[in-house]
Order: C-alpha cells, then structure tokens, then sequence
C-alpha cells in the first residue's frame, strides 16, 4: 500500500525561514547563485532532502526566488532584512507570510480571528493533511498570523490587561527636560521563536537615560530567566 503524504506547505514559521534565509543573504546579497551555493550558505555540503526541503520552503514563502541555477534573495525579503520597521517593511512582511497558497486560503478563509484548532484540524484534514503534519500547520499559520498581526496591532487584549501591573508604574520622577525626550507611545513585538513571543510597549515620556536604565533591567530579567530555566541538578565546571 502506497504511503500518504500529506500537501507541500511550509513547516518553519516565516520568522524561522526567514532567519534562515537572512545567511544566504549576508553571503550572496542580491545576486544570482546556483542551488549548491544556495544550500551550502544555509549550511549543507550536499544537495539533499533536508537542503532541498529548507530552500523549498524559503521559495514558498517568496524569500528566495529564481530558477536552479539562478535563485537569489527577493526584494520583499531585501525590505524585511534592511528596511527600519514602517509600512514598507510591514506590507513586505505580510506578502511573504501568506504567500505560501494554503496560508493564503486560510487568510482568506478565516481573516484574523480564527476557529479552534479542532475545527482548523478538520479543515486540513478533509483537504487531505494527515493529522500531525495537520497540527504543525497550524502551530506554523498561528506562528505568522502572531507575527504580522502583532506588528499591525500593537495593542491585544492581553497586553491592555497588562497595563495594570505595577511593574508599568515603577519610574515617577519626571527627568529633567534639557533631556532628549521621545513623546508618545511606542509599540514593538519580537518573534522568539514559533511559541513564543516579546512586546515591548514604551509610554510617556521617554529619554535616553530611561532607555538605558530599561537596558539594565532587561538585561538582569534574561540572567535571571536563564538561570530559572537551566536543568536540575547542573552544577558549575
């Protein structure tokens, strides 16, 4: 009996991939390279099922496109990978996430606000997804549709409830106003990786000396994470 696969869809989140893609990047910029250089930029020897899987990926999501012996970095993945964040780079963004056909249906299908994964599960499956290679989609279309939704919407629900921490409040004295200051609100997420993701939100009257001491709280919050998140047991070398 012949084995089922499931339909051609990515399986890295366009964050992954377009990490990824940024070494092909760094080494060829915008020119032409044959597939062998491609895959030996992304870190293989050989062309191969995985190489040939990654760049797969990267030409559906529009981050590489061209022919075998002439692929090259795409303009919209030139503007994700120089351009500050901004409209430009945001509509680069969102062409590339839902080019791949299947994630243009489901964003056609279901907008921004989407069904549960059960209803999402039997929606793949009756187009012929095999169930797990069905849940990846859906952890990889969530993964994209965070990112780029994040990006258009800086404020969510939960980040509105988080408004009411403490933690927001702890800075009361009004720095002198010789300062450079930055008014207003400032919004920005970062994609950590398909699970996980950073907001960053800045309010009020922002200086250079407010930022650098948010540099320092950061800073001790990821020792502190990381600490927290090291295995049992582990003892210093």
């Amino acid at each position: 009996m012949a084995h089922q696969r499931s339909p051609n869809c990515p399986q890295l989140s366009f964050a992954e991939a377009a990490e990824k893609g940024r070494k092909v990047y760094e080494e060829e910029h915008t020119h032409h390279a044959d597939k062998l250089v491609v895959a030996n930029d992304l870190g293989y020897t050989t062309i191969n099922g995985r190489s040939l899987s990654l760049i797969g990926t990267l030409r559906q999501y529009g981050i590489l496109e061209g022919s075998r012996q002439a692929m090259r970095v795409s303009d919209d993945a030139v503007a994700y990978y120089e351009l500050e964040d901004g409209p430009e780079k945001q509509a680069a963004s969102v062409r590339m996430a839902f080019r791949p056909p299947l994630f243009a249906e489901l964003r056609s299908q279901y907008g921004e606000t989407l069904p549960s994964e059960a209803n999402l599960r039997h929606w793949l499956i009756k187009k012929g997804f095999l169930p797990k290679a069905a849940t990846d989609i859906i952890r990889v279309y969530k993964s994209n549709l965070e990112l780029v939704s994040g990006e258009q919407t800086p404020y969510s629900g939960d980040e509105l409830n988080r408004q009411e921490v403490p933690m927001s409040d702890t800075r009361q004295e009004v720095p002198p106003t010789s300062q450079r200051q930055v008014p207003g609100v400032q919004s920005y997420a970062f994609a950590l990786s398909p699970h996980a993701r950073a907001e960053l939100s800045l309010k009020g009257t922002i200086t250079v000396q407010d930022l650098e001491m948010l540099r320092d709280h950061v800073e001790l919050t990821i020792k502190a994470l990381a600490r927290s998140a090291e295995p049992e047991g582990k003892t210093d070398q």
